[in-house]
């Protein structure tokens, strides 16, 4: 099955269901009741944003302190341009028509965000996956493999696609002997938590572009807004993409750039970790009774995919959540949905900022069902 009609199929057997206690998804990309209560009652915004007058670039007074806190040094920023746009997806759209005005072929390295490959497909720009990597990136990437193709640019997804894994040495060298070829690369960092960019690693170069969207991470979709930062090399070419498909700013981009610089931002971000840290020391612990399935001891923020050693049919496992959704209320998408391949590793994704009871109901459901089917 291919992950769109997975996806609808599943759809479909939800909206079947009655609608005054519907299932959970524990792979949704929504945080859960607990979690939004209590970053309610920490988050403070400010209320200063224009509501009339076109924006097209957040406030000179507070432009040095994002990039700062983005991890960008003083002299990175004479040499940056710091394009925002109201959310990340413009900012794939944004970068994939560049690289279309650019002519080149990209070499994607999977996972990425579900709208990468879909964008590159639809504006025409060639294109090569890498997706011998995945869940160990760290351990297994190879970045001769990359230098030899054709590709001369590179995307990169980082923290890795609902893995919340982020690139150590091994990988960043790799980065940072493309960008001395002079290959192109993109890093898209939509998800990085706020303290961990690989910015801290890399700063401004000629060749190398960002994305960021730090709410994203914390699951404040409202006031989120995203940032392309480039070479000013770049400056004529992002501006005037991020013009005519970005648009002007929205109101509840404003305030996020204002929150953002803010020590309540820190305050959000602390409540944010402690939530999914603990959340997570329970799913490991579900985990390990389980020989089955693994999760990487490197997830680092609310997003973990579960890794199954026994293979696992795709019909046969939408079936299955289609029953457990009737039976215990619970089920989750297939890896395939979050760009990894069922034939090298069937997985799915788990949100940890859900509430904690149904993390453990469901996930037990999940792997119990499993279980059961592997005997």
């Amino acid at each position: 099955m291919t992950d769109y009609e997975i996806e609808m199929e599943l759809e479909a057997a939800l909206e079947a269901l009655p609608k005054e206690n519907p299932p959970v998804n524990l792979s949704d990309w929504n945080s859960g009741s607990d979690y939004k209560e209590k970053l309610a009652s920490v988050v403070k915004l400010g209320k200063k944003s224009d509501l009339f007058d076109y924006q097209y670039f957040f406030p000179d007074c507070i432009k040095k302190d994002l990039a700062h806190k983005l991890g960008f040094s003083d002299e990175a920023y004479e040499n940056s341009f710091f394009a925002p746009v109201s959310q990340s997806t413009l900012s794939i759209v944004t970068l994939a028509i560049f690289l279309k005005k650019h002519n080149q072929k990209v070499g994607i390295v999977e996972p990425v965000y579900f709208s990468v490959q879909s964008c590159v497909d639809d504006i025409g720009i060639p294109y090569r996956l890498f997706s011998d990597y995945m869940e160990n990136i760290n351990s297994t990437f190879d970045v001769e493999e990359l230098l030899q193709s054709d590709c001369i640019a590179f995307w990169f997804t980082s923290p890795v696609n609902s893995c919340s894994i982020y690139f150590k040495e091994r990988v960043t060298k790799g980065i940072q002997k493309l960008l001395d070829a002079g290959k192109i690369v993109i890093l898209d960092e939509s998800l990085c938590v706020n303290g961990y960019e690989l910015s801290r690693v890399f700063g401004v170069q000629e060749n190398l572009l960002y994305i960021y969207s730090p709410h994203k991470a914390l699951g404040l979709q409202g006031i989120k807004f995203s940032y392309v930062v480039c070479h000013t090399k770049y400056y004529d070419d992002i501006n005037n993409l991020e013009d005519i498909y970005g648009g002007s700013l929205c109101y509840s981009c404003q305030e996020g750039a204002r929150h953002f610089v803010s020590k309540n931002f820190d305050d959000c971000r602390d409540v944010y970790t402690a939530f999914w840290q603990d959340n997570f020391l329970k799913v490991k612990n579900i985990v390990k009774n389980y020989d089955f399935a693994r999760i990487s001891p490197e997830t680092f923020g609310h997003y973990a995919m579960i890794f199954i050693r026994c293979a696992v049919d795709d019909a046969s496992f939408v079936e299955a959540m289609k029953r457990l959704m009737k039976e215990k209320g619970y089920f989750v998408y297939p890896g395939i949905l979050q760009g990894f391949d069922p034939e090298k590793c069937f997985c799915f994704r788990i949100n940890m900022l859900l509430n904690s009871n149904d993390i453990e109901n469901g996930l037990k459901a999940v792997l119990e069902y499993i279980k059961n089917t592997e005997k």
